[in-house]
């Protein structure tokens, strides 16, 4: 049977996922590979973190607030369309001007 698997570095955060190998038993069978675990993380972790026998979230305070602040300010971006249709209205507001219609 084969199962995604997640490999760990020392202080426990996710590393590389893999689909490996398993016996009845929930064994890998590929040994090469260190720091394997079988258990699948929860939906919603940023950075995971396993933390000896469960999944935590690894992000910190200051990590968190970084990324929302990212992505707010990501999101006050304007896109590339709108900054396309600022462009063209500018144009036509500059052309208006220049004939004298406004």
């Amino acid at each position: 049977m084969e199962k995604q698997v997640y490999e760990v570095d020392e202080e426990g955060y996710l590393k590389e996922i893999y689909v490996e190998k398993i016996d009845e038993n929930g064994n890998i069978l590929n040994e090469s590979l260190k720091h394997l675990i079988t258990l699948d993380i929860p939906q919603g972790f940023y950075r995971p973190k396993w933390d000896i026998n469960k999944w935590v979230e690894g992000e910190s305070v200051r990590e968190k607030a970084d990324r929302e602040a990212q992505q707010l300010l990501d999101s006050l971006k304007p896109s590339p369309s709108e900054i396309a249709n600022a462009e063209l209205e500018i144009k036509f507001i500059t052309m208006l001007t220049e004939l004298e219609v406004i």
